[in-house]
């Protein structure tokens, strides 16, 4: 099982990230600009595989599940890269069948049918390295093992979520 950990962000905005990241190296190929349609058919496609992938659970504990704090050196970064207040945490767990490596091909797969779609005829070389370098650069230190989710007292009363309802105030990324 793997855990995407967020940090002020949430998941409707890692899948813009994601889109515009996919957007930018898509355009970088081209002689001329690429129209917005590009981006809004990426940003369609990376949230479905989103929403197909990622769960959101109401009480993951985001302290409970850290990644082996053995030392204390290592407990006192990670204190420091993930700070005590738990409105700047998001935590979205993926399914043991969905492995990184499943994830990232998936991903890439959408993307590149939307890019061919809306761009037919248009040579695209080297278009999937570049979107796969770009997908593995984003998710970097975002994306970690969770050797111990599903293993605590908390998952047992979980309640999953919809991480896309932006009213709901545990999706918020700033204190309100």
């Amino acid at each position: 099982m793997h855990q995407l950990r967020l940090i002020d962000q949430n998941l409707p905005g890692l899948a813009r990230e994601l889109a515009m990241a996919s957007w930018r190296a898509v355009d970088s190929l081209l002689p001329e600009r690429s129209r917005s349609s590009l981006y809004r058919s990426l940003c369609r496609s990376i949230r479905r595989v989103l929403r197909a992938r990622v769960e959101a659970f109401r009480f993951c504990g985001a302290r409970v599940c850290d990644p082996s704090p053995r030392t204390p050196s290592h407990t006192a970064e990670w204190a420091e890269r993930f700070p005590p207040e738990p409105w700047r945490i998001h935590l979205y767990v993926m399914p043991p069948e969905a492995p990184p490596s499943i994830f990232l091909n998936e991903l890439l797969r959408v993307a590149l049918r939307a890019a061919t779609l809306r761009l037919p005829g248009r040579p695209l070389k080297g278009i999937a390295r570049l979107l796969r370098r770009q997908y593995e650069r984003i998710l970097q230190g975002r994306l970690t093992p969770s050797e111990v989710c599903g293993h605590t007292p908390l998952c047992a009363v979980n309640e999953p979520y919809d991480p896309w309802d932006l009213r709901d105030p545990i999706n918020w990324t700033r204190k309100r």
